[in-house]
């Protein structure tokens, strides 16, 4: 992956629908979900079957070993910036990731495998991460965005349920969180409980349709994520997961 690549989107009427009032919740709550049926015209379904491929060649999550979790997952790293409908990306070199608001990441340098960059850069990503980058700048006005991109899968088996939140309830240490459902296959539970700092009322939902999607102002909640079962001998629950973080 290099460092060097520059696309530009014009973002259309389907990431400019909804986003105002999006993110005003967000303002007030902390968080939003959005169902599928919400986001129905950011991709079409043709185009979120052909990105769901990518979650089919993920290397196994070693960072996750003696925790009793079977994770696969790849990270790439984009600058994004917002310019009215415009919506710029640069592609940033792959580093390590650190979460040290979480107690059991704290100090630990975790590298995972790149995602490949006509991934990161096809269309249908950067309409999702246009999504998220627009609703972060409608929340707080910064339009300059170090952007974390992670492709996730959690593996639930007979014999051990996965594990989507090992860390229990926490706070990813970001500015903003996108979590978009893109699979979800043979496994129930995974089960989301979003807790406001202000004591507001806890709110449960489950991501169950591919698209489903909760987006977080993680200054103002905590969250986490019941453990999935299988249904037969296994089953997967995959995520996109964006984190926001302003580039200066």
């Amino acid at each position: 992956m290099t460092d060097s690549t520059t696309n530009t989107l014009t973002t259309g009427q389907q990431l400019r629908d909804g986003v105002p009032t999006f993110s005003e919740q967000v303002r007030r709550t902390g968080f939003v979900v959005m169902r599928r049926e919400e986001l129905a015209g950011l991709i079409s379904d043709a185009d979120l079957d052909e990105l769901r491929g990518a979650w089919e060649n993920l290397p196994v999550d070693t960072q996750v070993d003696g925790v009793g979790v079977y994770r696969e997952r790849r990270y790439g790293r984009l600058r994004v910036e917002v310019d009215g409908d415009d919506v710029t990306f640069e592609v940033l070199p792959n580093a390590v990731f650190r979460q040290d608001s979480i107690p059991l990441w704290e100090g630990k340098d975790r590298v995972f495998e790149p995602i490949a960059e006509d991934v990161l850069l096809s269309d249908t990503m950067r309409a999702l991460v246009s999504f998220n980058a627009r609703m972060a700048t409608a929340a707080d006005g910064n339009t300059s965005w170090r952007t974390g991109v992670h492709l996730v899968r959690v593996v639930a088996r007979a014999d051990v349920e996965g594990l989507p939140t090992p860390e229990g309830r926490h706070r990813d240490g970001h500015s903003y969180v996108g979590m978009h459902l893109i699979r979800r296959e043979g496994v129930t539970g995974g089960l989301s409980t979003v807790h406001p700092n202000d004591g507001g009322d806890i709110v449960r939902t489950t991501l169950v349709e591919p698209l489903d999607t909760m987006f977080v102002d993680d200054n103002m909640i905590t969250h986490e994520v019941s453990p999935i079962l299988p249904v037969g001998a296994s089953g997967v629950r995959d995520m996109l997961i964006i984190d926001m973080n302003p580039m200066s």
